[in-house]
């Protein structure tokens, strides 16, 4: 944990409540059907995450994360049917030792968060009165502007003031016809009205220069995707010829008709995930499933390079491109982790040859969580349990040039 106080560029932060964070940080989903060594392994990528955006002064992200964190250890954690095991308290116990530090941070970042909110509420307040202002100015000059009204020397009407002429302009004597040698008049040049953003108002004192921020602004990424019950979705950056090169691996699998499958890792960098890696696992493989196993080396290996899993990729040699039931109970798992993960299927032996995929949240995600349909291949009648993640209606962006490396464990 860090001690540290944030200081993000002060006209760029938004405000939003504590207890709308809080609600953020407890909008997920705990299925003990889980492993609860993939629920850890999450648990460490919600730590990952919060230290990020933490040092990248992203506060109200740090918050939820550190807060989801807190939430999943303390009281979901140790409801794991395998938390009951000597392994599994050894594992939950482990990371309770982070909560006490966790839950110091949280109390540093509530305080920052709320007068950073109270800052903002203060320049909306100053905004609105400049506002009001500019707008006493405006109808000033405007009717300043305005033409000085005739004399009428009708006994008992006097001088006829301004705003009698504008609401009742027929109380005004005629005008005389012009005569035809009368040279018409100039038009009035017009007004110019000053905006909001004008640089300078001669009714007002001009601005003073902004403070220098005391630390440099990180420019994120902007989370433009959506799920369907509307919760942001951040941009995953996948590599263009990753796939490519994942096929050319699989091709003696491929060529005898089994599976092969691979996991997606990568960074979280300005609020984007970026794959720079495709790890395989070691894995069991036939025609329609392909399953890992020795997964304390895959984590092992995903911990010591700091990685976190965006989802995987995996072929199907005799099947056109879609998820199956395995597939889709497999891809919940990756999901309820971290909504951005996906799932890459290559058929090449079909057309389409491969696509990009998601589970509709709603309402796939409740319906394979829910599901309890004995026997790996068994129906979904339901509609729309996934979709296209790819762009430009999703939020994977496949990119020319991103590195990557493929590490094999299979076999060691």
């Amino acid at each position: 944990m860090s001690d540290r106080t944030e200081s993000p560029a002060a006209a760029a932060y938004v405000p939003v409540p504590i207890s709308e964070l809080v609600d953020k940080a407890m909008a997920y989903e705990f299925n003990a059907t889980i492993s609860l060594r993939h629920w850890a392994h999450s648990a460490g990528a919600l730590m990952k995450q919060a230290r990020i955006y933490d040092g990248e002064q992203q506060v109200g992200q740090a918050y939820v994360l550190y807060y989801r964190y807190a939430q999943l250890v303390v009281n979901s954690l140790w409801t794991h049917p395998e938390a009951k095991t000597a392994a599994g308290k050894k594992l939950v116990t482990g990371l309770m030792k982070e909560i006490k530090p966790v839950l110091a941070r949280l109390e540093e970042l509530r305080a920052t968060i709320t007068q950073l909110n109270r800052e903002a509420e203060a320049r909306e307040r100053e905004t609105a009165r400049r506002r009001d202002e500019l707008e006493q100015l405006r109808r000033q000059t405007e009717r300043a502007a305005r033409p000085a009204p005739p004399i009428d020397d009708r006994p008992g009407l006097g001088a006829i003031d301004d705003l009698a002429v504008a609401n009742h302009p027929e109380l005004l004597p005629r005008p005389p016809p012009p005569r035809a040698e009368t040279a018409p008049a100039e038009p009035a040049e017009p007004v110019a009205y000053p905006s909001l953003d004008s640089p300078a108002v001669p009714a007002l004192p001009p601005r003073p220069p902004p403070a220098p921020p005391t630390a440099a602004r990180v420019v994120e990424h902007r989370t433009t995707s959506k799920t369907e019950g509307g919760s942001p979705l951040r941009t995953l950056y996948l590599p263009a010829d990753l796939r490519a090169a994942f096929l050319d691996l699989a091709a003696p699998n491929t060529a005898r008709k089994l599976e092969t499958c691979g996991i997606l890792c990568g960074k979280l960098n300005r609020n984007a995930f970026f794959v720079t890696s495709l790890v395989i696992p070691d894995q069991d493989s036939t025609s329609d499933t392909c399953a890992t196993k020795n997964e304390e080396a895959l984590f092992e290996y995903l911990d010591q390079h700091d990685l976190f899993t965006l989802g995987w990729i995996h072929t199907h040699p005799t099947q056109t491109c879609f998820l199956s039931s395995v597939d889709l109970h497999t891809q919940n798992s990756y999901q309820l982790m971290l909504p951005e993960s996906i799932a890459v299927v290559c058929a090449p032996r079909h057309e389409p040859s491969w696509g990009v995929f998601r589970l509709t949240d709603p309402p796939g995600i409740g319906v394979v969580s829910d599901c309890r349909a004995p026997g790996l291949f068994h129906p979904h009648p339901e509609k729309n349990i996934y979709t296209q993640a790819g762009r430009p209606s999703g939020h994977v962006s496949i990119r020319d040039g991103l590195p990557y490396k493929i590490v094999d464990l299979r076999g060691k």
